[in-house]
C-alpha cells in the first residue's frame, strides 16, 4: 500500500496502477487522459480528488449531451468524434472486404449486364405479337389477325413504357 500512495505538494496521491485499478481503464488510458486534461502530480503521481473530480465530469459529459445533441465538454466531445470516426473506418473496411470477397459488383458491369438483357427483351416482346398473329391467321378472317396483332403490339408497348418509367406495369381494367 505504501508504494501506491504518496503526498507530493501536500495533496494525496495514487500510483498510476493503483489509479487504473480504482478507474477500470489500462495505463495506457490514463496517459491519453491526461492528454485531455487531466491533473497529474509527477512521473506515475496522480491526485486523488483532482483526478477523481475529472474522471467524473469526463465521463458524465461523456454521456450529457447539450441541446444540439453534441457533448458538452471537449474530452467529451473529442471522444464522441473520434468513436464516429472508428465506426465509419469499421463500416470502410467491412464494405472494402465485401468488395475483395466478390460480394459485390462493379456498377459498370451491371449496367452493360442489364441493357444488354433489357435490348434482348424489348425486341423479343415487339416481335411475339407478329408470331402470335401468323399461328391464329389460318382459323380467323384477315381483319380479325391484324386486330389481335395490333392489340398484343399496342399492350405490350403500353407494357414496356409503363416499366421503363414506372418500373411496374399496372394493366387496366377490362370491361366485363
Amino acid at each position: 500500500m505504501e508504494k501506491q500512495v504518496k503526498i507530493v505538494d501536500e495533496v494525496l496521491c495514487i500510483s498510476a496502477s493503483c489509479a487504473a485499478e480504482l478507474f477500470g481503464v489500462h495505463r495506457n488510458t490514463l496517459a491519453q487522459w491526461v492528454k485531455l486534461g487531466m491533473p497529474k502530480a509527477g512521473n506515475g503521481w496522480y491526485p486523488l480528488k483532482s483526478c477523481f473530480d475529472w474522471v467524473m465530469e469526463y465521463r458524465l459529459g461523456a454521456n450529457e449531451d447539450d441541446e444540439d445533441g453534441e457533448p458538452k465538454t471537449d474530452a467529451a466531445k473529442k471522444l464522441h468524434h473520434e468513436a464516429k470516426l472508428k465506426e465509419e473506418q469499421a463500416e470502410a473496411a467491412k464494405l472494402k472486404n465485401a468488395v475483395a470477397k466478390g460480394e459485390y459488383i462493379k456498377r459498370e458491369e451491371v449496367v452493360s449486364e442489364l441493357q444488354r438483357f433489357f435490348t434482348t427483351l424489348k425486341r423479343s416482346m415487339t416481335g411475339y405479337s407478329r408470331r402470335v398473329a401468323m399461328e391464329v391467321a389460318p382459323y380467323v378472317d384477315p381483319e380479325t389477325v391484324r386486330q389481335i396483332e395490333q392489340n398484343i403490339a399496342d399492350t405490350t408497348g403500353a407494357v414496356l413504357e409503363q416499366m421503363s418509367v414506372r418500373g411496374v406495369y399496372y394493366a387496366k381494367k377490362g370491361k366485363k
